[in-house]
């Protein structure tokens, strides 16, 4: 008869029984294990709301611009959740652009993205935007120019 302390002693000796070897198998999962979820090859959807900076004085937009923007990135899956933490807004800067018509292509290069990730598709491709001169509006008291 098998007695509770003969069972004890026989777990204690099947679990200590090879240590090492048996410490060094698990590191070597957890190494393949690691490999391979940070390589494997994902696509997201990124979407972005479009923020205008540096209006210059005096203008206005003709046409708002679209509220956001649809990147589909491709590339490891830990470096797409770095580029997602990394990218908020799209940001689009007017400073020194004139009046009239003036559209912002290639809208991948505003994005932080690290080396390896892809930009697969990018929707709408462009931006067009329309500066015209402000329109001031004058109450009945105030003198006009």
């Amino acid at each position: 008869m098998i007695t509770a302390s003969m069972a004890l002693e026989t777990a204690k000796q099947f679990c200590t029984r090879n240590l090492s070897l048996r410490i060094l198998s698990l590191g070597v999962a957890v190494c393949i294990w690691s490999f391979t979820a940070i390589s494997r090859e994902v696509r997201y959807d990124l979407v972005l709301p479009v923020e205008l900076r540096n209006t210059p004085p005096g203008y206005a937009l003709d046409i708002q611009p679209p509220r956001e923007i649809r990147f589909t990135l491709s590339g490891p899956s830990i470096l797409i959740d770095g580029a997602r933490r990394s990218n908020a807004v799209l940001i689009l800067n007017l400073r020194g652009i004139s009046p009239g018509k003036t559209i912002f292509s290639h809208l991948e290069t505003n994005l932080k993205l690290p080396e390896g990730i892809n930009v697969t598709r990018i929707s709408p491709a462009a931006i067009e935007i329309n500066l015209t001169r402000a329109q001031t509006q004058y109450s009945e008291g105030d003198p006009q120019q």
